[in-house]
């Protein structure tokens, strides 16, 4: 559950938050903070989580930059301000991640990304307006076009709906925390956010949660693989078009279907990107053997993004300086407000050996992969 508060004691210069067009899963909205960061509702545990992430997992994870404070305005016909009031201290935009950042890839994003409002109408509905030329097809029942991801459309809705509701009246107070953008790196990001393990639920979740969370588990392929799509969105060069699919299409696919989306994701209307493969093997064979030397972690119900660029060489924004610096994929963790180790909080229920459940779903996911060699 998100901090949120009616009063807020300090003065800081105002951001005005804009939805994040390429989420492809999860619960709360993300919200972007400036070209390189995003920032969601914070939740106690995973921020503690990300205070003392292992430094060989660091490269796994979305780099962690504070906390602000967020107003949330609304006025008489439901148009929603959301200003993120920036930290005293911005070390964080001098990191190395930062810097890396091209250029070329900055200018592509506020062109294509554009300027967004957001109105929550009486209904429950949410409007978002839109200045950007990106369009994504939602590969669903509804069919629905959109210019923002569908799945962050509904996760906007849901979290200015529970924000409202935390604190009545015209403006609300919430603490938010901020992650770089991992996305950012690319001009038209391809993402696929799977769902890790074998288990989903926390050690304190109530009995009927974890019943539910263990069917869910049993009747997908989290039981035979360790791992199922949660979300997803695949850029099309041959349309110029997103297609996305979401939690409940990855719910409903056997083996066959899990593997024959994986071989979607890596299809850009073209060809199947086979130049990938090693680098995504290499990454997830190197996450297998950090997470290996974890006792007693577990990473309940978090996912894992695998991310590409799916523009064409031509358009590529780091084309020009391919090299070292170059990062054809990526690899990320994240959703920690379940993960738990030995002395982290208070945390009664300590678990021995490595998180067996995740290494069991990497390991499916190498094979996979590997056999789309």
């Amino acid at each position: 559950m998100p901090e949120c508060s009616g009063v807020m004691g300090e003065e800081y210069e105002s951001v005005p938050l804009q939805p994040f067009l390429h989420q492809v899963s999860g619960h709360t909205g993300m919200f972007q903070y400036d070209d390189k960061t995003v920032c969601k509702p914070l939740n106690v545990r995973e921020y503690n989580f990300y205070l003392n992430v292992p430094h060989n997992l660091k490269l796994f994870t979305a780099e962690f930059r504070g906390t602000i404070e967020v107003e949330i305005h609304e006025d008489s016909d439901g148009y929603v301000t959301i200003l993120g009031h920036r930290p005293t201290s911005t070390d964080w935009q001098k990191s190395s991640k930062c810097e890396n950042f091209s250029e070329r890839a900055s200018q592509k994003v506020k062109k294509e990304e554009g300027q967004h409002s957001l109105r929550l109408l009486r209904s429950g509905s949410v409007e978002v307006s839109t200045q950007t030329d990106q369009v994504f097809d939602s590969q669903d029942s509804t069919n629905k076009t959109e210019n923002i991801n569908p799945w962050s459309l509904r996760c906007h809705k849901k979290t200015l709906t529970k924000l409202r509701k935390a604190n009545q009246g015209p403006v609300t107070h919430c603490k938010f925390i901020l992650l770089e953008n991992v996305a950012a790196q690319y001009c038209h990001p391809s993402i696929l956010d799977l769902k890790m393990g074998t288990r989903q639920h926390g050690d304190d979740v109530s009995p009927d949660k974890k019943e539910r969370f263990m069917k869910k588990c049993q009747n997908t392929t989290s039981s035979s693989l360790g791992v199922r799509i949660c979300g997803m969105q695949v850029y099309q060069e041959d349309s110029d078009k997103y297609v996305c699919v979401n939690k409940y299409y990855g719910r409903s696919l056997g083996v066959d279907g899990f593997k024959q989306t994986l071989h979607q994701f890596l299809h850009n209307g073209y060809v199947l990107r086979k130049d990938l493969l090693d680098p995504i093997i290499q990454k997830l064979k190197d996450l297998h053997r950090h997470i290996q030397s974890h006792d007693t972690y577990r990473f309940y119900s978090s996912s894992l993004l695998i991310m590409y660029d799916s523009s064409s060489q031509d358009d590529h924004p780091g084309n020009d300086k391919a090299g070292p610096g170059s990062n054809p994929v990526d690899v990320r963790m994240i959703d920690f407000a379940h993960s738990t180790h030995s002395g982290f909080q208070n945390d009664t229920t300590v678990h021995s050996g490595p998180d067996q459940g995740y290494l069991y779903g990497l390991k499916n996911l190498i094979d996979v992969f590997t056999d789309m060699r």
